[in-house]
């Protein structure tokens, strides 16, 4: 026996060596333990020792030097404890992701891996180590860590290492060509590979944002936006929350924060909805935690991005409900024609298209936007506010066929109808009316409207009395 041999028992004349590995079962008998299927057969052994250098030896030497969960694999393969082996393969596996994740930066991928209040408890590389293995590499798929198939290879070979590898009881074996198949997974997409451009460039485009002394102009903002829409909206989407997140801490400088608002409605734009409505949620935060500050911060952004409309569906009605107050309170108040346009300008934020006007608050809007747009009769400007007819023709127009049939009934009601009393009113709704597109509403609706159109300066107030509209309206 060489001296290069470690001994392992003496007894009887006998002694047992690791590295005599075809004794390596009668030595288990010797210790009085199982011994069958413990270890891979001789054929399987061979083979691994023929093409396991090969693997390793893809590896730069960058990465060899610290690969010390490797090194564990190498062993357990040579002795040929695959179970184990995939298990040490699985660690190296979760530390290279996570090197990559610290270069990359650990606020961004905090941002996209943990949500509500656990976010603000994980800063440092450490907290890492709380990150469940399925959370790491799907995040790291989310950041463009990784590619969509080596996501796929990696969640089964974690699947395999779960369910057959040494991390749980298990009475499945592996192959050798399955483990050295996983090596190579591995060793070439993950252990020895970079994180893509586009990684790098959000990266970097962070790094560069938290510099108080840069100053971002049109080109570089025309530049991004150009390099932005190249890339997955993955990449965009968890910027975007990554901006937000830095805009609303309490310690980022004014001058971040400056340019963080230039560039955050490019960002915004090419953006999924799902990221958007993520942000709307974090705000909701803010506001159940009292942080004011914050939520002030929070509303700037959307502000800034035209992205009211993404706030909780009850944020956007409270805030409206207190807006379509304010509104009716101006018209009715001194001074409306300038006092209307800044709360009108305020509620079209929270309404860009259809789907915005929330089944809670469409009445209340129908009714109140109907009453301004109508106007209150005076000579000036036809008693309508001219800064603000433009957005009230913008909303009506957004009315879907049964939002125009409740404006239509609400006409009908004697606070409206008495508006009709004026020349005025009367003409305001006649042009309010011819807004509407006739070909998407419904016949009875379409007879209403120009029934209206062409009476209401006959009959005025008493034109909802007429027996040809009642007939008309009484379906809607």
């Amino acid at each position: 026996m060489s001296n290069e041999k470690h001994e392992l028992i003496e007894g009887n004349n006998e002694s047992r060596s690791l590295m005599d590995l075809q004794n390596f079962e009668d030595y288990l008998k010797t210790l009085g333990l199982p011994h069958e299927g413990i270890i891979a057969s001789n054929r399987e052994r061979k083979i691994m020792g023929t093409n396991l250098p090969e693997a390793i030896q893809e590896l730069s030497p960058q990465s060899k030097r610290d690969a010390i969960y490797l090194s564990k694999f190498v062993a357990s393969s040579a002795i040929g404890l695959y179970d184990a082996a995939l298990n040490y393969l699985w660690n190296e596996v979760v530390l290279s992701l996570r090197g990559k994740v610290n270069v990359y930066g650990l606020e961004l991928f905090f941002d996209a891996a943990v949500g509500g209040d656990l976010r603000e408890t994980y800063s440092t590389y450490e907290d890492l180590s709380s990150i469940k293995d399925n959370t790491l590499i799907d995040t790291c798929r989310k950041l463009e860590l990784i590619s969509d198939i080596l996501h796929e290879k990696l969640k089964h070979i974690l699947f395999m290492r779960n369910n057959i590898g040494a991390s749980h009881p298990t009475m499945e074996s592996i192959k050798t060509f399955e483990l050295l198949g996983w090596l190579e997974t591995c060793v070439k997409d993950v252990i020895d590979d970079r994180p893509s451009e586009a990684a790098i460039f959000v990266q970097q485009l962070i790094v560069n944002l938290k510099n108080e002394q840069l100053v971002i102009d049109e080109t570089r903002i025309e530049h991004i936006k150009e390099n932005l829409k190249k890339q997955n909206t993955r990449i965009s989407g968890n910027l975007l929350i990554t901006l937000f997140s830095i805009f609303t801490k309490k310690n980022t400088s004014p001058n971040v924060r400056d340019n963080i608002l230039k560039l955050a409605p490019v960002v915004w734009d090419v953006s999924p909805e799902n990221k958007k409505y993520e942000i709307g949620f974090k705000l909701d935060h803010f506001d159940v935690n009292l942080d004011e500050e914050s939520l002030a911060l929070g509303n700037s952004f959307l502000e800034k991005c035209n992205g009211l409309a993404f706030k909780s569906e009850g944020t956007r009605c409270r805030e409206l409900n207190s807006l379509l107050d304010r509104l009716i309170d101006a018209h009715n108040g001194w001074d409306n024609f300038h006092h209307e346009v800044p709360i009108i300008k305020q509620i079209k934020k929270y309404i860009v298209e259809e789907s915005n006007i929330l089944p809670n608050i469409k009445d209340k809007l129908i009714k109140t936007i109907m009453i301004c747009r109508i106007g209150n009769g005076v000579n000036y400007c036809g008693g309508v506010s001219p800064g603000a007819q433009p957005i009230y023709d913008e909303l009506i127009k957004l009315f879907n066929s049964q939002q125009i049939n409740t404006l239509i009934k609400y006409m009908s009601q004697p606070e409206i109808r008495n508006l009709f009393s004026s020349s005025n009113c009367i003409n305001q709704t006649k042009k309010l009316l011819e807004l509407i597109n006739l070909d998407l509403q419904e016949a009875r609706t379409r007879e209403a409207i120009e029934f209206i159109i062409e009476n209401i300066n006959n009959y005025k107030t008493k034109i909802f009395t007429t027996k040809e509209l009642k007939e008309c309206i009484k379906f809607l």
